[in-house]
This record gives structure tokens, C-alpha cells and sequence, in this order.
């Protein structure tokens, strides 16, 4: 099976689309995913932890740690940032925060943020019930398939202001968990249907800043899990709980259109946008663009007059409307601050993100007060996710290039060299050399691994 379309059914017209998803996700087994796949879900599992351990050093998301180590809780499943051990709620919901911490964990056209959502829940439960590795790459190429989907068919989310990695993650969570729990398709139908009472998540963060995005993902793969394992149990949700009057679609998307029938030919896990700057989707095409044109034409901050950035409409309000940083969240969700930064530093470290001394530093802010953002049309063809950069300088010079997507993206595959690369500068300073090493290389063989606790073992302080 190459696809996610399933067997032609008779009565496919009369499912719900929550009956249609489900039906697909309990049939699928390893054996039906294509090496391709099953490649790359792995390293978008690497990936993750590799942001979970980066985040474990962070003080933004410190709260949520603070308050995981508080509470406790039965021993189920390891907690990324000390090794300890909690419920698997608990665990997918502090783990999910780390990987969302730092604006640095994958992307989604159309799943939006899907790993820190998908994974927290599915390395939680396949520890604590000790699933093998195979059975853990099912779960999370699953999940990304439902975000996906679900992302095909509410596409309005970003100009309502609603945060897709949480509306579409709690499903996505509840997928992956129904998986190795084993439901069948009547209780995965209810576990989305109990999932949708815990979608939500405002962006007003993109506009005033926040750090409570971070959260996003945590809550999801939390609410997710619990969702599959409430239906596990007996509790019951809407059917229609996607297409109804009142439902996922209509409320959070817009539209009552369903889910193109295209989007359930392919495994979505493999169009993951791996993301090499620490800041939001939208500038990472602006961001490459300025990095070429300094590296060629030797561009001095001194030296410009201004700096014109063509995006896509959405991405005006959704990475450029941010001028003057006052926390993490604002400085990665502001273009002007990452251009200034790759001229003050040379680059865009994801320490530097953090470092309030660099949310005020008069050479970052003057340049960023050159960059003028605004609207254009994307040539057809190529991804949302691309940018015009022009750079005037005061000699008159003017440099300009035109950036189709960006590294990380589809259009600009990264290498299983860079995403490793990025992993193990991510691990630095958490785990040592060596344990970041087995680390990768369990990932690598996990579709080979009878129980994914060889794994999460080695997240522990003493690897044991």
C-alpha cells in the first residue's frame, strides 16, 4: 500500500469523514509503509528529540518543568529535560512543550507544527507499554497523516487566528495513541470526537508575543493521548465532529468543503519542512536569501539603505509585523529582528533568540528598522514559503534574489547528514558526545528494536 486512500467502499459516501480517517489509520501496519516513509519518520523523530534536549536548557519554558517535577506522578515515561520519570500524559505534555520551545522543531504546509504534538504522545505510550520501534514509526507517520488531512481541510485557520498545531494536534495525538493502544475504528472515531473538546489556541502571540505558544504542542499530544485512552475506556464523541454544523471545519477552518480528495493520496510525513533557523516558517525563505547575498556580495550593515522583503500576504501579519521583541517568542516571530541579528552575529544562533540583551541591541534594531515588508504574488509553482529579497544599498548598488522555499523545505530537501548535524549541535550541553551519538543511532535502527525503551533510556542522566 503506497498511498492512504485504503480499499474502494461501497458506502464510503455515507461515512463520517472522523469514520473514513479512523477506518485508515487502525488498518495500517508497518509492512504498508513505503521505505520512504519509514526513513523519514525517523528522522523527524531525531529531529524532535534533538529540540527536546535544546529546549531542556532553556528558561522560557522553565514553568512548565517546574510544574511536570511538582506534580509528580506514577512512573510511566521519561520527562526529556532530567531523565525522571511520570505518568504518560504528564510526560507528552512536558515533553511537548521542549520540542515547541524554541521554534525550531519541524513544519507542515498543511500540518502545521506536527512532531512536537505526534511524538510526545507516541514515544510516551510506546515506553510505558514497552511497543517496539516499528510500532512506534506506525504511530507517528499516522498521526502526521491526520494533521495533515485535517490541515487540508481548514486552511482558513492562520487569517482567523487560530493555532493549527493545536487544533490539528490533539488529533493527530489521538491518532498516533490509538495505534498502540490498539482501538479499533468505532473507538478511534470517539477519541477524535472527545480530542475536539480540547482544540483551540489563540495566535495573538504573533502579534504581542507570549510564551504560552510553547504550550501549544504539550497540551495537544497531553489531550490527544488522554482522548484515545478515554475511548479506550468507554467514553464516547460526536461522529460528525469534523464536518457537523458545529464542527472542526466549520468553526476552525471556515468552510464546510471536507478534505480534497488528493490529500489522501500521499504520506504527508514526507513533505516535513525541517527547519534550520530557530524563528517561524515564514521568514526562513527572507532569511536564506539575505544569508546568499551577504556571503557573495560581502554586505556590509553600514552599508544599507534598505531592504524591501516580498511575501506571501499571510506571512505579512504572520513573521513581519513584529518589530521590537520584548520576549523568545516575539524576537523568532519578527523578521526585522532576524535580519538585523544575521548582520550583527554572522548568523541566527538560537541562544542569541533568547538573550534579552539582543532584543534591545541598536545594531540588530537599525538594521531591522531598513527591512520593509510587503505583499506579493508567489509565482505559481512554487511554495508559499518563498520571498524576494532586494538590498539598496547607499552607493546606489542594489542586490536582489529571488528564494523558492528554503533549506529544510521540499523544494530545498536537507540532507540526513544536516538533520543529524542539527540534532547533535541541539543535544550539546544536555547530554554528553557519546550518549548523543548512541542516541542517534538508536533512532536510526529503530524500525529494528523490539521496545523503544533502548531508546528513551538513553535520555536518562546516567543512560541507564
Amino acid at each position: 500500500m503506497s498511498d492512504f486512500t485504503g480499499p474502494a467502499v461501497p458506502e464510503q459516501a455515507a461515512r463520517t469523514v472522523a469514520e473514513r480517517i479512523a477506518e485508515r489509520v487502525t488498518a495500517v501496519r508497518f509492512d504498508d509503509l513505503p521505505a520512504e516513509v519509514v526513513e523519514r519518520t525517523k528522522l523527524v523523530i531525531l529531529d524532535q528529540l534533538g529540540v527536546q534536549l535544546l529546549g531542556a536548557r532553556l528558561p522560557n519554558v522553565r514553568p512548565v518543568l517546574r510544574l511536570a517535577e511538582r506534580q509528580g506522578g506514577t512512573p510511566e515515561a521519561t520527562l526529556t529535560h532530567s531523565g525522571a520519570r511520570t505518568t504518560a500524559s504528564r510526560a507528552a505534555w512536558a515533553n511537548g512543550a521542549l520540542g515547541h520551545s524554541c521554534e525550531y522543531d519541524d513544519a507542515h504546509a498543511l500540518g502545521w507544527h506536527t512532531a512536537s504534538a505526534v511524538v510526545p504522545a507516541a514515544l510516551a505510550l510506546a515506553e510505558r507499554d514497552g511497543a517496539s520501534g516499528r510500532r512506534l514509526i506506525t504511530a507517528v507517520a499516522a498521526g502526521i497523516q491526520v494533521m495533515a488531512l485535517l490541515g487540508a481541510a481548514t486552511t482558513g485557520m492562520i487569517t482567523t487566528g487560530w493555532h493549527g498545531s493545536k487544533v490539528l494536534g490533539v488529533f493527530g495525538a489521538a491518532a498516533a495513541a490509538g495505534v498502540l493502544l490498539g482501538l479499533d475504528t468505532a473507538e478511534l472515531v470517539n477519541a477524535f470526537g472527545i480530542a475536539a473538546s480540547d482544540a483551540g489556541g489563540t495566535m495573538e502571540y504573533d502579534r504581542s508575543g507570549g510564551e504560552v505558544k510553547r504550550l501549544h504542542s504539550g497540551s495537544a499530544a497531553r489531550s490527544g493521548l488522554e482522548a484515545a485512552e478515554l475511548a479506550r475506556y468507554g467514553l464516547t464523541g460526536p461522529s460528525t465532529v469534523f464536518e457537523g454544523s458545529r464542527g472542526v471545519f466549520r468553526l476552525f477552518g471556515g468552510s464546510d468543503a471536507g478534505i480534497p480528495e488528493a490529500a489522501w493520496q500521499r504520506w504527508h510525513v514526507l513533505d516535513t519542512i525541517f527547519r534550520f533557523y530557530p524563528a517561524v516558517g515564514t521568514v526562513h525563505a527572507p532569511l536564506d536569501a539575505v544569508r546568499h547575498l551577504r556571503e557573495e556580495h560581502g554586505v556590509r550593515a553600514a552599508d544599507i539603505r534598505r531592504i524591501r522583503v516580498g511575501l506571501v500576504d499571510f506571512a505579512v501579519g504572520h513573521g513581519a509585523s513584529i518589530t521590537r521583541p520584548t520576549d523568545a517568542i516575539s524576537a523568532q516571530f519578527s523578521l526585522a529582528f532576524g535580519i538585523g541579528l544575521q548582520f550583527a552575529t554572522g548568523g541566527n544562533a538560537p541562544a542569541d533568540y533568547l538573550d534579552p540583551a539582543r532584543w534591545t541591541d541598536p545594531g540588530i534594531l537599525s538594521v531591522g528598522d531598513l527591512v520593509e515588508p510587503y505583499a506579493m504574488a508567489i509565482p505559481e509553482g512554487d511554495p508559499a514559503f518563498s520571498a524576494a529579497v532586494d538590498i539598496d544599498l547607499h552607493d546606489g548598488t542594489s542586490l536582489g534574489r529571488y528564494q523558492a522555499g528554503f533549506r529544510g523545505h521540499p523544494r530545498v530537501p536537507a540532507t540526513a547528514t544536516e538533520i543529524e548535524d542539527k540534532f547533535r549541535a541541539n543535544a550539546r550541553g544536555t547530554v554528553p558526545a557519546a550518549r548523543a551519538h548512541a542516541l542517534a543511532r538508536a533512532v536510526e535502527a529503530l524500525d529494528t528494536v523490539d521496545e523503544v525503551r533502548t531508546v528513551t533510556r538513553l535520555l536518562a542522566p546516567d543512560g541507564q
